[in-house]
């Protein structure tokens, strides 16, 4: 009598073959979604906070959570400053600031003489009493001042009575006079010089120096860093 042929089948070591092969395809998605991840987070690690910015306990104006934030490091007694102010201020505001794409940031680096150190605690000073919306008053108010002018305690607390009362303004003074910035302003400069600033007004763009000649070069590469969030 012939022998009757086996059915075709799986075998123990085709069974264990086929899991190994299994585990492996496994193995290699989880490998991959890691790789992705580590990919992600290098991406992150270039951002703003890698490169030495750090937005926390900085004024703001506008929606802080917009996809692209824009810093300047100013001087309140540099007249490219004042004139970056006036001439483009305005612009970033209606184009960029409230069309919801960016925020705006203002970073101390007193450079110019010893007034503009005054400045920046006496402005870091109404911003950590005051908060936002008084801190850019009273920003707006130094940068309209003639620069001829000599900046003093009196100056700055006349121009606070102009925006808020007697009593926040001597709120304000209190923390100017007992240094109370020194911490945050030195955290500016220290800010400014790790991402090698060497002049005012200098400007970045998530984290991304500009480079360009105009507000046109500005708006552009705003509106490339938002297509880059969507």
């Amino acid at each position: 009598m012939s022998k009757k042929k086996k059915p075709a089948g799986n075998t123990p070591q085709a069974a264990s073959k086929t899991s190994k092969v299994i585990v492996w395809i496994v193995l290699a998605i989880v490998l991959l979604v890691v790789a992705l991840v580590l990919i992600n987070s290098y991406t992150g690690s270039s951002s703003d906070e890698a490169k030495g910015i750090s937005y926390e306990n900085q004024p703001v104006f506008g929606d802080e959570n917009a996809p692209v934030k824009i810093v300047e490091f100013g001087d309140y007694k540099c007249i490219h400053c004042q004139d970056f102010h006036d001439r483009n201020f305005p612009v970033i505001d209606q184009e960029l600031i409230q069309t919801g794409k960016a925020s705006f940031y203002f970073m101390n680096m007193p450079i110019i003489n010893q007034q503009s150190n005054e400045a920046a605690h006496f402005a870091e000073s109404v911003y950590q009493v005051l908060g936002d919306d008084v801190f850019w008053d009273f920003h707006d108010a130094l940068y309209e001042e003639d620069l001829n002018t000599a900046f003093s305690e009196e100056l700055f607390m006349d121009k606070l009575r102009n925006i808020v009362s007697t009593e926040e303004a001597e709120e304000v003074l209190h923390v100017y006079q007992e240094d109370g910035t020194e911490d945050a302003v030195k955290s500016d400069k220290e800010t400014a010089a790790d991402l090698e600033v060497k002049g005012t007004p200098t400007i970045f763009v998530n984290g991304k120096l500009f480079e360009g000649e105009d507000m046109n070069d500005l708006i552009e590469m705003v509106n490339k860093e938002t297509q880059g969030a969507n």
